[in-house]
């Protein structure tokens, strides 16, 4: 049964590693390098924010953790992590959790605490996420095309205002979360967390967004002169194409959907032309992909230098 398992590990490992080449291959072979002038010194500077934007985030998922009263070591909070976060390209949105649940199951951490940490990790992520975007409409960081803007604009206050109700309230979203634990056959949550929980975790879950935003404003910087100006609207332009390409099941990882989005975000909505939204698109997932997999390599060194010290 042992060596079942084992392979079936090793199976999927295969099967992720190779959709993410894949990914990778296909996107860079999109890439017009004639079109471009590089930088690759903002380039680097762009893969080592994302690097730090993606150890913040797991940061963040510990703290949610923390919240169910399981408190873990960095070092495991960052293997249980990006270990897991791999299976987000596997088709549907469930694989990151199971992997997530069978690994810190050997940290003592039961599947209920688990489950709930990386759904409401999840959640307060879309949350801090949408109203990033929220709030940049409201203030006109962002401007659709046309006469249409006071529209988006009125409309995305109440939008914000609902996201900071749920914010300090999340047990309204506790019927929708558990209806769909229930489909996938996982065990329900309970989200009683208070008011000043809450807040931390919605704070900390903002952060990430706008290092993420600094990762892809840099990585544009090494591709065209763009002024730090346009950082804010860059930042909102990522998360609101990462947001959508995440809530769109059908796409493992919010692939082709968030890069489509960046692409008609930055020509509509800044201005660019289509060559560089296209390069500044295809360009951020192949860093992503990049940074994901040495992060994941990471995990072996952290693993291997546990297993060391206890010798």
């Amino acid at each position: 049964m042992k060596r079942v398992i084992t392979a079936v590990k090793i199976l999927i490992i295969v099967l992720i590693f190779y959709l993410i080449f894949k990914n990778i291959y296909s996107n860079w072979g999109q890439l017009d390098f004639r079109k471009q002038h590089f930088n690759l010194f903002y380039i680097v500077l762009s893969v080592l924010i994302m690097q730090l934007a993606w150890m913040t985030t797991a940061w963040s998922w510990g703290k949610t953790l923390e919240a169910f009263n399981f408190k873990l070591r960095y070092s495991d909070v960052f293997t249980i992590y990006f270990r897991s976060m791999v299976a987000k390209y596997l088709p549907g949105k469930l694989w990151q959790i199971v992997g997530s649940t069978y690994m810190a199951a050997k940290k003592g951490v039961p599947e209920g605490s688990t489950v709930a940490s990386v759904v409401i990790g999840q959640g307060y992520s879309l949350l801090s996420g949408l109203a990033l975007v929220a709030g940049a409409l409201a203030l006109g960081v962002i401007q659709p095309p046309g006469g249409g803007f006071a529209f988006f604009r009125w409309t995305a206050i109440p939008i914000l205002v609902l996201l900071i109700i749920l914010t300090v309230r999340p047990e309204l979203a506790e019927p929708l979360m558990n209806w769909a634990l229930r489909l996938a056959k996982r065990q329900t949550i309970s989200l009683r967390i208070n008011i000043a929980t809450s807040l931390r975790l919605f704070m900390a879950f903002l952060i990430p967004w706008f290092i993420f935003g600094l990762s892809f404003w840099f990585l544009g910087r090494g591709l065209e002169d763009i002024p730090i100006s346009h950082y804010l609207s860059f930042t909102a332009i990522m998360t609101a194409s990462t947001v959508i390409g995440f809530l769109a099941v059908f796409a493992p990882g919010g692939l082709g959907v968030k890069e489509g989005l960046i692409v008609v975000f930055l020509t509509t909505l800044a201005g660019y032309s289509a060559a560089f939204s296209s390069a500044i698109a295809i360009g951020f997932r192949i860093i992503t992909s990049f940074v994901e997999l040495l992060a994941f390599g990471i995990t072996w060194v952290i693993t291997w230098s546990q297993k060391k010290s206890q010798t």
